[in-house]
């Protein structure tokens, strides 16, 4: 019945997007056509990234009005991809190195590479924060040896990324696992020390349990960057400048990876393509109010950092504003226009 279910949807898709208007001039939408209804895996809805797809959507159907989006939340990277490759959801957040992961069957995909994999844009850039109570006296990363810990949401790249790390640095915490509320909860009510968060700085998240109790924030060694980025060439060296958290006065070492939207070479080149020039153009200025953090991101450059190919409407977009994009970064599906 599921099955049967993603079938008719996909199908119901294609006779959208067949009754829009083609054209790629530049244009705003025609509303013309039959209305095309999609559904957006989104991180926890205790997320930003949850308020930025609900604007980008909103941004998406107010420049193409045959656009009907319903945002839905999801247990984090991993989960999200799963639905994606399952055709339970169309377009979803996705994390470069669960993209990357996914794409050439590592990580959580063991095994199992998904070649149809596509990248639409990346659009945030987001730092692992490793964060600890104060009153636990830790100020290292090694020092969590043995101590309950949160590795980030179940199912996250929090999570994923947290246990590649730990594994190189030699690091064995006694890992709690919890969805994200689970995991603020224990550490405010001191049933472990700490907990993991990949996200946008400053990360609600962590701002949310520092309403609660003082915190510290633990940096990865600055000897062992270099060894980490090298091996996962996915993680990128990040500095969260002090002060950027109240009572955090000192810069905290740490790796990041890149936010984006995933698809698969099913969506349609015209999908993709009216996705992305809607969110950098005509419709930037309504998710940058609810997103203000992402706002002076550049989304075609970030895009362009992708490890895996390219959604052909991404690379229909890209070269249609002049950018260069690699061979290795366009899909065998894509039709020049």
């Amino acid at each position: 019945m599921k099955k049967w279910i993603v079938m008719v949807g996909i199908l119901a898709l294609m006779a959208g997007i067949a009754g829009c208007n083609s054209s790629s001039d530049g244009g705003g939408a025609s509303g013309e056509g039959e209305s095309v209804y999609m559904t957006i895996g989104a991180p926890p809805a205790s997320s930003a990234l949850y308020g930025y797809w609900v604007a980008a959507a909103k941004s998406i159907e107010s420049v193409y009005p045959e656009f009907n989006f319903t945002v839905t939340e999801s247990q984090g990277a991993v989960d999200i991809s799963k639905r994606v490759r399952d055709g339970l959801v169309p377009v979803g957040n996705s994390v470069s190195n669960t993209d990357y992961d996914n794409y050439y069957g590592e990580g959580s995909f063991e095994g199992e590479p998904f070649e149809d994999l596509r990248m639409i844009w990346y659009f945030e850039s987001t730092p692992m924060q490793w964060i600890v109570t104060k009153d636990s006296g830790i100020t290292e990363l090694s020092d969590l040896n043995g101590e309950r810990f949160n590795p980030g949401s179940t199912n996250s790249s929090a999570e994923a990324i947290t246990q590649v790390v730990f594994e190189e640095l030699g690091i064995e915490p006694d890992y709690f696992t919890a969805v994200q509320a689970d995991a603020a909860d224990a550490v405010v009510n001191r049933q472990i020390i700490g907990t993991s968060k990949a996200g946008p700085t400053p990360d609600s998240f962590v701002q949310q349990i520092q309403g609660s109790l003082d915190i510290e924030m633990l940096s990865i060694p600055e000897d062992k960057i270099d060894q980490i980025t090298e091996k996962y060439q996915y993680l990128v060296p990040h500095t969260i400048p002090a002060g950027t958290y109240e009572g955090i006065d000192y810069d905290v070492n740490t790796v990041t990876v890149l936010m984006g939207a995933q698809a698969t070479s099913e969506l349609p080149q015209e999908v993709g393509y009216k996705m992305f020039k809607a969110i950098w153009e005509d419709g930037k200025d309504e998710w940058a109010a609810a997103y203000p953090v992402g706002a002076e991101n550049d989304v075609p450059a970030l895009t362009l950092e992708s490890r895996i190919p390219l959604h052909a409407g991404a690379v229909q977009y890209l070269k249609e504003i002049g950018m260069d994009v690699p061979d290795e970064l366009i899909p065998p599906e894509y039709e020049e226009e």
